[in-house]
């Protein structure tokens, strides 16, 4: 969407976001069974970044042409994808390891699961509803979690963690849903 991409751009430019990969990819990523990965939303390439230099073939998508700039041809490993993920399709069958982090759409949770190789391992940690709704402002309910909804999305996957918690990270409170699972 037109909007999406101009506020993401705009994100960019400010150069407001993290620089440092995700702790969830840190502590789980060598758990993949191969090394080809795709991240969903890759935004400023943190992550993406992270798991070239493990060895790891990466597709990159994001909306943001300027979040992609700020990591293409940094590493031959990664391929940046300038793509709108509501109408993005993950190819099935193609990745060893699939991450999401800090971002939500619903549409491609059985895309996620079919993308997967077979023993492929999914990283996945976002945003969850607040109590009561609260600390979003103006933020959409579409882009937050309900309790519990992450783990029972993935069903199909075998689960090797799934947490629910509060962060008080980059200055500001946060619940979070980790999910890591392996497709069987």
């Amino acid at each position: 969407m037109r909007h999406d991409r101009t506020k993401w751009n705009e994100k960019y430019r400010r150069r407001d976001y993290p620089n440092e990969p995700s702790g969830i990819v840190k502590e789980f990523f060598s758990r993949a069974p191969g090394r080809t990965a795709l991240d969903i939303a890759a935004g400023s390439g943190r992550n993406a970044l992270f798991l070239a230099e493990q060895g790891f073939t990466v597709d990159a998508v994001d909306i943001a042409e300027e979040g992609l700039a700020l990591f293409s041809g940094r590493h031959p490993g990664i391929r940046p994808i300038c793509a709108d993920l509501d109408t993005f399709d993950i190819p099935v069958g193609r990745y060893d390891l699939i991450l999401n982090t800090l971002y939500l759409n619903r549409r491609l949770f059985p895309q996620i699961c079919e993308g997967l190789r077979p023993g492929g391992l999914l990283i996945f940690e976002t945003l969850l509803e607040m109590p009561g709704g609260a600390g979003h402002g103006e933020r959409c309910r579409d882009y937050f979690l309900n309790p519990n909804e992450l783990l029972h999305r993935f069903l199909s996957l075998r689960v090797l963690h799934y947490h629910e918690e509060c962060d008080t990270g980059r200055d500001e409170h946060r619940r979070l849903a980790s999910l890591v699972a392996v497709r069987p």
